[in-house]
């Protein structure tokens, strides 16, 4: 006999992978923490892939590499910012393009179990390429695991809304996963 709740099992793994399992790994090594203590220095960097559609501009393909410094100021609270790097493939047949800019953003890490936290950040790119200038504010939310002592890696959802530059009225909010790999020291 087959169970019932089969279309359930998946949710039902997840949240044990997410909500209990993390306390009962304690070998696992996690010390989120530590990350988030203030006088905390982070280096991480966001890797983000993303195959999209926007509504108004069709699909493409982008890549984005930010390697990115924070300071823990409280507990919880990090101050910090991103060097950019970003490319389009061009979307709906356009030329491609190049960017470069820096990204200063403010976050807050919450601690869930000794392995696992949730760190929400805004950010503010600031960003120019061959056509001028923009900007725009960004919302990650990504969930970090720690599998070992000072190193993290984590996954999760993005919202950016275009501030100014080229094509700006009206906003065209752009929803992307990110992935970010990387680690932490006191000072």
């Amino acid at each position: 006999m087959r169970p019932r709740f089969t279309r359930l099992s998946p949710f039902l793994a997840l949240f044990f992978g997410i909500v209990i399992a993390p306390e009962s790994a304690r070998a696992f090594g996690g010390s989120a923490p530590d990350l988030a203590r203030p006088g905390t220095f982070v280096i991480s960097n966001r890797a983000n892939v993303a195959f999209s559609h926007e509504f108004t501009r069709g699909a493409g393909t982008t890549i984005d590499i930010d390697p990115e410094l924070d300071f823990m100021i409280v507990e919880g609270l990090s101050l910090g910012g991103a060097v950019l790097f970003h490319w389009d493939s061009g979307f709906d047949g356009g030329p491609s393009d190049t960017a470069f800019g820096v990204v200063p953003q403010v976050g807050y890490d919450l601690t869930l179990s000794r392995t696992w936290s949730f760190w929400p950040r805004l950010a503010l790119t600031l960003a120019g390429d061959r056509s001028g200038f923009e900007s725009s504010l960004e919302i990650t939310a990504p969930f970090l695991v720690h599998p070992a002592e000072h190193f993290f890696f984590g996954a999760g959802p993005g919202l950016s809304f275009k501030l100014a530059g080229p094509g700006t009225a009206p906003p065209d909010p752009t929803v992307f996963g990110t992935f970010l790999v990387g680690g932490y020291f006191d000072h």
